[in-house]
C-alpha cells in the first residue's frame, strides 16, 4: 500500500514498526530505555500501547495503527490521511484523502496540491538527494562530527583523541583513560605489565568485587546485569534480553519476555525470541535468557561448561536439532569433537549458525548429558582467553585434556586434529 501526502512530496511506503527504540534518553519508571516511546511527554510501551494524536491508547491487535485520532487494523484497512480509512483492495492506494487504482492512475502534485491523474500524464519525479559535503577540517567518529585539531587526531569509536595523548589507550573501539604506561591492547583486551586487566567501559575493575554491566560499573557483585542497568533481587522487576538488547521492566500479570520485548499474551505470542502478532493459548514461554560472557563471571567459573560453535540447525516437530562443534572444554570431561544437541525450539533462545556460545552441560535423570546455551555469541579470538584468565583456570591444561587433540591458534583461528 502506498500513500501520498501533501505535506511532503514523496512516495512513502508504509512500514509499521511496533517497537522502535527511542534513543538514549532518560529511563522512566517502569519502562526501560529502549522500550520507552513518548506520547505528549508521557512514556508508554509501544508493544502493548499506541500513541494517536498525543493520546495513549491500548492496542486491540498487534496490527493496530493510527489514522488521525482513530485506530484501525492495518490488515483490513488503509489510512488516507485525517481520519479517513479505506478497505484494502488490490491495486488501491491513497492520494491525499482520495483513493485511486494504481493500474490506471497515478498521484501527482499540481500547484502544491495532490491530484489523481491518468497514468499517461506526467507525474512529479522524486527530487535527487544532495551530495554529502566533507571537509578535511572535520572528522566523523561513528556519525559524530569533530573538528580535526591536527594530523594526530584519531577516532576511537565515537570518541576523539590524539596520538600524542598520554595515559590514553584505544582498545576495540573503546577509549580508555588513565591507563598505566606500557599498557597494550591485544585482541580487544588490555594488558598492563603483561597481566590481563578487566575493563568496564574506560575503567579497570575487580570482577570479584564489582559488577560491570555493558560498560557501567557497580560496586555490587551479587546482583544481575540487565544491559547497563543492575537488576537487584526481589525488586519486582524482570530483565528481557536478546543478543542485541537487554531491557528492564516492572513485572505485570500475563506478561512474558520474548527476546528484549515484554509482551501481553492477549496480543502476541512468542517462539524462539520472535514476537508474533497472533495470540496463542498454547504458547510456550522462554525458560531463560542468554547473557554476555562477562555477566556470567565469576559465578560460572566452577561449572561444567564448554565453548561450542553451532555448525548446523534444523527444525523438526517443534524441536531444534543442532550439530555443535566443541571448541574447548573448561573441565576435564570427555566430549566428542562434534555433538548432537536437541532443544525445545520455542522455549529456547535463538541461536545463529556459525556462532560460538558458552554451553553448560549436565546429566539428566536418565544419566544422559544435556546441553544448554548460556552466553550470547562470544569472540573466540579474545573471550576464551579472557574467560580462563578471569576464572584463574589453565587454558593449555584444558586444551591438553580435550579429545582428538584440539589445537587452539588464537591469531589464526582454530584448527583441529583427530577423527571427525
Amino acid at each position: 500500500m502506498e500513500i501520498y501526502t501533501s505535506n511532503a512530496y514523496f512516495l512513502l511506503t508504509i512500514l509499521f514498526v511496533f517497537a522502535t527504540p527511542s534513543g538514549q534518553g532518560g529511563i522512566s519508571k517502569g519502562l526501560s530505555q529502549l522500550e520507552t516511546d513518548y506520547c505528549n511527554s508521557l512514556p508508554y510501551n509501544p508493544v502493548n500501547q499506541i500513541c494517536c494524536n498525543e493520546i495513549i491508547q491500548t492496542r486491540s491487535s498487534a496490527h493496530t495503527a493510527c489514522c488521525g485520532q482513530d485506530l484501525y487494523i492495518t490488515t483490513a484497512r488503509a489510512c488516507c490521511g485525517g481520519n479517513k480509512t479505506l478497505e484494502l483492495k488490490e491495486d488501491l492506494s491513497c492520494c491525499g484523502s482520495e483513493s485511486f487504482n494504481r493500474t490506471t492512475h497515478c498521484c501527482c502534485i499540481k500547484n502544491d496540491t495532490l491530484e489523481v491523474n491518468l497514468k499517461d500524464e506526467e507525474c512529479c519525479p522524486t527530487p535527487p538527494k544532495e551530495a554529502e559535503k566533507k571537509s578535511p577540517e572535520y572528522i566523523s567518529c561513528s556519525g559524530i562530527n569533530y573538528k580535526r585539531e591536527s594530523g594526530l587526531t584519531q577516532c576511537c569509536g565515537k570518541d576523539l583523541y590524539s596520538l600524542s595523548d598520554v595515559s590514553v589507550l584505544c582498545c576495540n573501539g573503546i577509549l580508555h583513560l588513565n591507563v598505566p604506561e606500557q599498557s597494550e591492547c591485544v585482541g580487544g583486551l588490555i594488558y598492563t605489565q603483561k597481566q590481563l586487566k578487566m575493563s568496564c567501559g574506560s575503567k579497570i575493575y575487580d570482577h570479584h568485587k564489582q559488577r560491570c554491566c555493558s560498560g557501567r560499573l557497580y560496586n555490587e557483585s551479587k546482583a544481575e546485569c540487565c544491559g547497563n542497568l543492575l537488576l537487584e533481587h526481589n525488586s519486582n522487576k524482570i530483565c528481557c534480553s536478546s543478543s542485541t538488547h537487554a531491557m528492564l521492566y516492572d513485572t505485570k500479570p500475563n506478561h512474558f519476555c520474548c527476546g528484549h520485548y515484554y509482551y501481553n499474551v492477549s496480543l502476541w505470542s512468542c517462539c524462539a525470541e520472535h514476537l508474533k502478532p497472533t495470540p496463542s493459548h498454547n504458547s510456550v514461554h522462554a525458560e531463560y535468557r542468554l547473557k554476555p560472557l562477562t555477566d556470567l563471571i565469576p559465578d560460572i567459573c566452577h561449572t561444567t561448561v564448554l565453548f561450542g560453535k553451532v555448525e548446523s540447525v534444523v527444525l523438526q516437530n517443534n524441536w531444534r536439532h543442532i550439530v555443535l562443534r566443541v571448541i574447548v572444554k573448561v573441565s576435564g570431561i570427555s566430549e566428542r569433537p562434534l555433538l548432537y544437541v536437541t532443544l525445545d525450539h520455542c522455549s529456547s533462545p535463538a541461536l545463529e549458525n556459525g556462532m560460538t556460545y558458552l554451553w553448560e552441560t549436565n546429566n539428566n535423570n536418565n544419566n544422559n548429558r544435556e546441553y544448554k546455551p548460556l552466553s550470547i555469541p562470544v569472540d573466540v579470538t579474545t573471550d576464551i582467553h579472557m574467560f580462563f584468565t578471569a576464572c584463574n583456570l589453565n587454558l593449555m591444561q584444558a586444551l591438553s585434556v580435550n579429545t582428538c587433540s584440539h589445537m587452539l591458534h588464537i591469531q589464526g583461528g582454530f584448527s583441529y586434529q583427530g577423527n571427525f
